[in-house]
């Protein structure tokens, strides 16, 4: 079978390896698409803190059932299914505390272990979640980064809230999606990209500023009479972080989704005396993920044009190129892995 390896910064190769071999509550898959995010970009340009090369890449995946091993009862070969690539070990404090998404032995796919960019992987019956049979690859492929959202709304509490979303790419625009689906009084959301601000407007979000010429505390005032209750960073720009802490009022809450590749300095003083309450958010629960899936199969998320280009398993070296070139442009970048 063939599999893709970044052997080194900047540098994708496609291999020849074995088969694997499925074993006791596995489940075989051949997959049939994935899907790139900004987590791939950083572990292709090496600027991804969690990593070491060589890696087989990508976490977000859309498969056939190849063949199930013994003791798996549910899934028959054939079925459609997606992949939750968030692995836990299920015997840390944080897992015993039922938050495996921030499992001290953190393990996700195409980061610290291999990934989905092979014809063909293996995994737990536990990490596999079957799909409706006629799904449409194209709006399927989007249910893991749309369980990011998700999870960001549930950190923020958002319900009949004020929230502001800081990044209009997908991540962003997902967040917003789910904090209104999650009943958001009122969701806004900003980004310096002309293309993304078109996009969460065509997703029906509340409020869409172009801050390409405004600080946050500009662009908040065209949306919230004081202060949003919740502000969402989907950005991870180090000089955004400060400008959030400057729009924060008193006992804001913050969330922080966003991927920072270098430390960032903070204010506490800030956060101290106004009371905010600053949440890490990291990937997302397995109910995330179940939700994401059932609002995606019910046709309740905007995915409409999201898709901004498609490449051939060959092609990876020119994909990963290309995306790490118009990362700020680029919704979502695929990769099928039929058709050559």
């Amino acid at each position: 079978m063939r599999k893709i390896v970044f052997e080194s910064p900047m540098k994708a190769v496609v291999r020849q390896a074995d088969k694997p071999v499925c074993g006791r509550g596995q489940v075989l898959l051949k997959m049939r698409r994935i899907g790139v995010c900004g987590t791939d970009i950083q572990v292709f340009a090496g600027k991804n803190r969690y990593m070491e090369f060589p890696v087989v890449p990508f976490h977000e995946g859309i498969a056939i059932v190849e063949e199930t091993g013994e003791d798996v009862n549910d899934l028959e070969p054939g079925s459609l299914v997606t992949i939750r690539p968030i692995l836990s070990c299920n015997m840390c404090y944080s897992c015993r505390k039922g938050k495996k998404n921030a499992c001290m032995n953190f393990n996700s796919l195409g980061v610290q272990s291999d990934g989905l960019g092979a014809d063909y992987f293996v995994i737990s019956r536990e990490y596999v979640y079957p799909l409706e049979q006629d799904a449409d690859l194209d709006k399927v492929i989007f249910i893991e980064p749309f369980a990011v959202g998700v999870h960001a709304a549930y950190q923020g509490d958002v319900e009949g809230k004020e929230v502001l979303v800081v990044g209009g790419g997908t991540i962003g625009n997902f967040t917003a999606q789910a904090c209104m689906l999650a009943g958001a009084k009122k969701t806004a959301i900003c980004d310096i990209s002309r293309e993304k601000i078109r996009m969460a407007e065509k997703s029906g979000i509340d409020f869409a500023i172009d801050t390409s010429n405004l600080t946050l505390v500009q662009a908040a005032r065209q949306c919230f009479e004081e202060f949003p209750d919740v502000i969402i960073d989907c950005a991870a720009v180090p000089a955004v972080s400060t400008q959030i802490l400057e729009l924060a009022g008193k006992t804001t809450t913050v969330v922080i989704v966003g991927n920072y590749s270098v430390p960032v300095q903070a204010d506490i003083a800030k956060i101290q005396r106004n009371e905010l309450t600053v949440k890490g958010c990291i990937t997302y629960r397995e109910e995330d993920f179940i939700r994401a899936r059932d609002l995606i199969e019910e046709g309740r998320v905007y995915l409409d044009g999201f898709i901004s280009k498609r490449y051939r398993f060959s092609q990876v070296q020119e994909m990963m190129e290309q995306a790490l070139k118009n990362k700020g442009i680029n919704m979502k970048t695929i990769m099928d892995f039929e058709g050559e």
